[in-house]
């Protein structure tokens, strides 16, 4: 069985793969966008440290070898009092003329006994974010939490960003939470016979039964994907005795989140910005990461294009799906009956907030002690300058780069690679340099300004790194090079020394943040500065014999 891995450290069940199904086709690890993926002999394997269940997998597979662990409809069976959450995205799969009050009603005829209308709870939702932006100022842009995909991505590879997703239970969980709590008790129900049952398009929220990223316990029993139970609903809605009976409440702001840009257009803030599917999601965390557009209140991130629209569970084409939706914005207008005075109430106490705290879960490093990982650092460089850079996943990992790293890390062997080079005779790997560089060197050859942690000046120095990009350095910034940024701020200073870093140098005259300095100097960290702009000082420190990361 594989597994993610939840920013709470502890492994999470999200997709399987099935062994007799799997041909060894790599189109599953050539499709996964965070290399999560490898194949070995001839099977593919999740490496569930690296996966956010963003499904890619699942929606590649030519031979429906991985499959969603889900509960299936029979399960409410066992509770005598079986609940629907159903996502806002499941009531655009039937077309134009099914109304969201009538799949709700058709999933009582399925069993359910109370249907909750997760669009009426969006709104809810939405108006506490607004209440949330209005009272921290101090969080911006404030990122949604909605996606648990995005959530496990900013956790594993956006760390400094974690403070700016909001503390608050998406529509989904808010209902099951509701349900659990206060709808029981007022009905007399004993807990244990509730069964809440969340309808999904989307393979990251199966991860909430059992490690719940914003909750102490889950108070979801079990997921159901919308593809698994769309032809019920299907084969339903014809036999509707009465669809006058009324659970609808939300109005189209609440049905417009089935989509992206439905939060944005549903939270009041100044300015706000919706961005959808895994790389364009990646693209604007790393621009957040920098300090670009500090201007932005909000953002609401999808990991699938389009948003819950796009979810790797849904039937209906997504593009299709997104036009039924309009339809109904337009049919029910934009006018919430959400009572806000009493949902800003509920929000001071709490009832909308998170009872865990979101933890930084960063990728492992290549070994826990900095000068080993020097060395592996090295050896990746090494094995690489060997490979032919093809990128033809033959040896089992998506490109040369993750398979150099998997050699030095002992999970592959060298000669997976059919077109590997043999070391030249007589060089040995991981041997010491004799030209070592040391920061004290660089300063005094290009005369650079010691702003902090002058302790540190006798640090050897292995290489050059230049990036802005605070993700882009904890992922392939080698132990004891020397950065050159433009960043100014304390995220800066612990980055650095997150990744064991010889010294920075702010470039272009650029100065740091006081709480930098402090950061530096507590830490022993060489700061630098330099007049100079990053391709001019990368050009000195090249002619000095620095070598740049390959």
């Amino acid at each position: 069985m594989n597994q993610a891995v939840s920013a709470h450290n502890r492994p999470i069940h999200a997709l399987r793969i099935l062994p007799e199904k799997c041909t060894g086709c790599v189109l599953c690890m050539k499709a996964c966008p965070n290399q999560a993926i490898r194949v070995h002999d001839g099977k593919a394997v999740i490496r569930f440290d690296h996966c956010v269940a963003c499904g890619a997998c699942y929606r590649v597979c030519p031979a429906d070898a991985i499959e969603p662990i889900s509960s299936s409809l029979k399960r409410i069976k066992d509770f005598a009092h079986p609940v629907a959450v159903p996502s806002p995205a499941l009531f655009a799969q039937f077309g134009y003329k099914v109304t969201p009050n009538q799949v709700m009603l058709a999933l009582r005829a399925l069993g359910f006994e109370e249907v909750v209308d997760t669009c009426w709870t969006a709104e809810m939702v939405a108006t506490a974010m607004t209440e949330y932006l209005q009272t921290h100022p101090e969080t911006r842009p404030g990122i949604s939490p909605t996606c648990p995909a995005v959530v496990r991505l900013i956790a594993m590879r956006f760390p400094s960003l974690v403070p700016n997703v909001m503390p608050l239970l998406s529509p989904q969980t808010l209902a099951a939470k509701w349900i659990k709590t206060r709808t029981s008790i007022e009905r007399g129900w004993d807990i244990k016979s509730v069964g809440v049952f969340i309808i999904s398009p989307c393979v990251a929220i199966r991860p909430t039964v059992e490690d719940p990223l914003s909750v102490k316990r889950p108070y979801v029993d079990g997921i159901i994907c919308a593809s698994e139970i769309y032809g019920h609903i299907l084969h339903a809605l014809p036999r509707l005795k009465d669809d006058s009976q009324r659970i609808q409440r939300a109005s189209g702001v609440g049905i417009a989140w089935a989509g992206a840009g439905g939060q944005v257009n549903s939270v009041d803030c100044d300015y706000s910005l919706s961005v959808s599917g895994f790389s364009e999601v990646v693209n604007m965390l790393e621009m957040l990461e920098a300090g670009r557009f500090p201007e932005l209140s909000f953002v609401e991130a999808h990991i699938c294009a389009g948003g819950c629209l796009g979810g790797p569970l849904t039937v209906e084409n997504r593009y299709r799906a997104a036009s039924v939706k309009d339809s109904f914005i337009k049919r029910f207008g934009l006018h919430s009956d959400v009572d806000r005075d009493k949902i800003r109430e509920l929000c001071r106490l709490g009832a909308f907030g998170w009872e865990t705290k979101l933890l930084p879960h960063p990728l492992p490093p290549l070994a826990p002690d900095p000068l080993e990982a020097l060395q592996k650092v090295q050896q990746i460089q090494e094995i690489k300058s060997r490979l032919p850079m093809l990128e033809c996943g033959v040896c089992g990992a998506p490109n040369c780069h993750t398979f150099a790293e998997d050699v030095a890390l002992g999970r592959a062997q060298e000669g997976s690679c059919p077109y590997i080079k043999p070391m030249p005779s007589g060089e040995t790997r991981g041997s010491d340099r004799e030209d070592t560089v040391t920061v004290k060197d660089i300063v005094d050859k290009l005369g650079l300004e010691v702003l902090a942690g002058a302790g540190g000046l006798g640090r050897r120095v292995s290489a050059g790194y230049v990036s802005d990009l605070l993700s882009d350095v904890m992922a392939k910034a080698p132990a004891e090079c020397l950065w050159l940024t433009v960043q100014t701020h304390q995220n800066v200073a612990a980055v650095a020394v997150l990744k064991d870093l010889a010294a920075v140098c702010l470039v272009g005259g650029r100065r740091p943040n006081d709480d930098t300095l402090a950061k530096a100097a507590e830490e022993g960290l060489p700061l630098l500065r330099s007049e100079l702009d990053a391709y001019s000082l990368a050009s000195r420190l090249s002619e000095i014999g620095l070598r740049g990361q390959a």
